[in-house]
């Protein structure tokens, strides 16, 4: 399944492109920039990231197959030691404090079960002054319907929340700078900007 949906040549699921742009448009130049994705999925915002100019990426997913496939759409970062692959749990980050300039997020925070702290070590390991970048599903789940029909499907399974508990919880992990905006242009975005 993980190969038919994000193995393809687009990479992702339909519609995730759009969130690409705007978390990409959101974080500003890449260049130079020492970046990680938490949750790569297929890969393909990892190769928007090092098409983009950042100096390096690296990414953590839980699955093995989703690795698996972001190594072989980024094989040549792989191999010119610009891109590290990591399987583990996005609360322990296998890297030290202060490795990155840019954290991004696309469609994976609502998957989080307890996101304080994955925020407290996304905080961790940015440079002072990072940036994180966060595009997720806002908070509450709009009703279930033909339009909405991915709430039949996921919505038992997401954690969301409303702008104001997003801000609290960043403002916990010693963010600052935090930006919340929502949007509705399809299927809803919050789309979270914040600085280390």
């Amino acid at each position: 399944m993980a190969r038919k949906t994000y193995g393809g040549t687009a990479g992702a699921p339909a519609g995730h492109e759009a969130v690409f742009d705007r978390i990409l448009d959101a974080a500003g130049s890449l260049e130079s920039k020492r970046c990680l994705e938490i949750g790569c999925g297929g890969g393909r915002l990892l190769q928007r990231i090092l098409e983009s100019g950042a100096s390096s990426a690296a990414a953590l997913d839980h699955s093995e197959e989703m690795l698996r496939l972001s190594g072989e759409r980024n094989a040549t970062a792989l191999r010119e030691s610009r891109l590290d692959l990591k399987q583990g749990d996005a609360s322990r980050l296998p890297w030290p404090d202060g490795s990155f300039d840019l954290v991004l997020s696309a469609n994976t925070f609502f998957f989080i079960a307890d996101p304080a702290p994955v925020l407290t070590e996304i905080r961790r390991v940015l440079v002072p002054d990072g940036r994180v970048v966060i595009g997720t599903v806002p908070g509450p789940l709009p009703r279930a319907s033909l339009r909405n029909w991915w709430v039949y499907v996921w919505g038992s399974r997401m954690h969301v929340y409303d702008e104001e508990t997003m801000r609290t919880m960043l403002e916990h992990a010693g963010f600052r700078d935090i930006s919340i905006t929502r949007i509705d242009d399809g299927e809803p975005l919050q789309l979270i900007l914040a600085s280390s």
